[in-house]
């Protein structure tokens, strides 16, 4: 496993940042990193125009699309959600030169405008059409061109429709179905023959049973580009990415699984395997797998087939089973770790933390170049048909991402320094706050007229993006309870800014835990200070010469 991610990571170092052609516009949104993106309902406006498509091998190809009206060219077309029992009306441009329309599987009674088409109204080229229905069922659907679909579907005409159950944003169907909707994913599975595409650019002959598709891909991206985050400026046609991060399962803080849909719009199937993981299918084509008597017909997947044109969703949770800890829960000793001297890395260039502990980083060989944030896992998911695991025969690429897995608590930084603002050193030095133990950063105060400990610790290495930025102090006073604030360094106007009320520390160590406020990214240095965080911890007295002990200074952060 470890000699795969190894060999994959070597195409994100390598293929990340392809140019792209200048006429290809993004659309403009306001989007999550990662995770389902959605065109807020029920009213869409899009047209029917053309653009290009990047693939990591370098290549472009080019790719019809329904485009949002007004805005860049995008590859697949937006996701629509709307709720259930929402009246939805999607109005078709037409800037292409034969005639589109759109088919809405899975949705009845569809009121139809436009001139007449073989399954549903057109839009003749500078024309229009308008399609309204009621959304009478929640779940995950497609859309697509009814008009000549082996060429205008291949050339890309398709997205993802959602129905959501009334006012219930964290159900996919029904209560037995909720999700958190922070982990909501699309995977939007296309393929793409660019000899077809080359003969409608050209104006060769197309002819759909030469068919032999050379690119697979997720949400409009080929692996390793799904594993960027949505709306990265370097694929400004392609804005949907395609990695999915989950947390493990703690029945306290991280209840609920994660929602996969899963929407087919290829000419072929594919069988997709989540590696490593078992996913609980729960639908197919926007309805509950039910028994003839009603009840749950769901079941555990290690993979499955996606037929083509098909919807599936899954619920998925990842479970630590053994939740195997470095200090409270080591491995045993008859199970060997592995070791860096054990393992090859392709190019020097891995995904592996160096350590097999989730949250924790090892050692790698000298001059090894990891991607690795903060001891997080990752798991490939995949097409398993090998073929459509590649760009243009050569893989690792196609239709592939990766599951990331996340430390339960977020990453986690120390105090790699200190320094003392007012006071002097008794013993101890920023080492001894890395963990809550028995050493102590301890700090004597001040003689002055106000006696006071105040220091603050420098953590380093904080990635650009990172959120939910949350410092843990704890520490104690032998002289008895006193008042400590923690604050931290705002960098863009260089104060010191309070993190919530003080508390009173006594003799026995105490825990304080503050959230930094907003905006998050004015505390995280940027230049010459990339990736710095400071946090200060202030005690004052009434009496002159107290000491003061650090027991921890913990940061603890999202990755982005």
């Amino acid at each position: 496993m470890r000699k795969v991610i190894a060999s994959l990571c070597v195409l994100v170092a390598v293929l990340a940042t392809q140019a792209v052609r200048p006429e290809a516009r993004a659309q403009a949104e306001a989007a999550p990193k990662q995770g389902l993106v959605c065109a807020t309902g029920p009213s869409f406006d899009l047209t029917a125009t053309s653009g290009y498509a990047e693939t990591p091998d370098g290549n472009s190809v080019l790719m019809w699309s329904y485009a949002p009206t007004g805005g860049g060219f995008q590859s697949p077309g937006p996701t629509l959600c709307v709720e259930q029992g929402d009246r939805v009306t999607v109005r078709l441009h037409n800037d292409l030169a034969e005639p589109v329309s759109i088919v809405l599987p899975g949705q009845s009674g569809v009121e139809e405008t436009g001139s007449p088409g073989p399954l549903a109204a057109q839009a003749p080229p500078k024309g229009e059409a308008t399609y309204t229905f009621t959304a009478d069922e929640p779940g995950t659907y497609l859309y697509e061109s009814g008009s000549d679909p082996s060429k205008q579907v291949e050339m890309g005409l398709y997205g993802a429709l959602v129905v959501r159950p009334r006012d219930r944003p964290d159900q996919a169907y029904d209560a037995a179905s909720r999700f958190d909707p922070s982990r909501e994913y699309l995977m939007l599975l296309s393929d793409i023959d660019p000899d077809l595409h080359h003969a409608v650019e050209t104006g060769g002959v197309y002819d759909f049973t030469t068919l032999r598709n050379r690119y697979f891909a997720i949400n409009g991206r080929q692996f390793p580009d799904t594993l960027q985050n949505n709306g990265v400026p370097w694929l400004p046609a392609q804005p949907y990415g395609a990695l999915v991060r989950v947390k493990p399962y703690d029945a306290t803080t991280n209840p609920l699984p994660a929602l996969i849909r899963m929407v087919n719009v290829g000419a072929l199937n594919h069988p997709f395997h989540p590696h490593g993981n078992h996913v609980r299918q729960i639908a197919q084509d926007g309805r509950r797998l039910r028994t003839p008597e009603g009840g749950d017909a769901g079941g555990e997947h290690f993979g499955d087939t996606v037929a083509s044109g098909q919807t599936q969703d899954f619920l998925f949770t990842w479970k630590d089973q053994d939740s195997w800890d470095p200090q409270g829960n080591p491995l045993p000793a008859s199970v060997a770790s592995p070791d860096y001297r054990n393992l090859t890395f392709k190019n020097g260039d891995t995904w592996s933390s160096g350590s097999a502990y989730l949250g924790a980083k090892g050692t790698l060989p000298v001059g090894t170049t990891s991607q690795n944030v903060c001891g997080e896992w990752y798991f490939p998911w995949h097409s398993h048909a090998l073929n459509e695991f590649t760009n243009f025969d050569a893989g690792f690429g196609g239709m592939a991402t990766l599951l990331r897995v996340d430390p339960p608590g977020g990453c986690a930084a120390v105090a790699g320094s200190s320094v003392i603002l007012a006071g002097t050193p008794e013993s101890g030095s920023a080492a001894a706050l890395a963990s809550a133990d028995s050493s102590y950063y301890q700090v004597t105060s001040t003689t002055t007229e106000t006696p006071a400990a105040d220091w603050y610790g420098g953590f380093a290495g904080v990635p650009a993006g990172a959120s939910a930025l949350t410092v843990t102090y704890t520490g104690h006073n032998p002289a008895g309870t006193l008042p400590t604030t923690l604050w931290a360094w705002r960098w863009s106007t260089g104060t010191w800014v309070r993190l919530g009320a003080e508390t009173g520390v006594g003799t026995s160590d105490t825990m304080i835990t503050r959230v930094l406020p907003a905006p998050q990214p004015d505390f995280l240095g940027t230049g010459a200070n990339q990736g710095k965080v400071r946090i200060r911890v202030l005690t004052t007295g009434t009496t002159t010469g107290f000491l003061t002990r650090g027991n921890l200074l913990k940061l603890t952060y999202d990755a982005p």
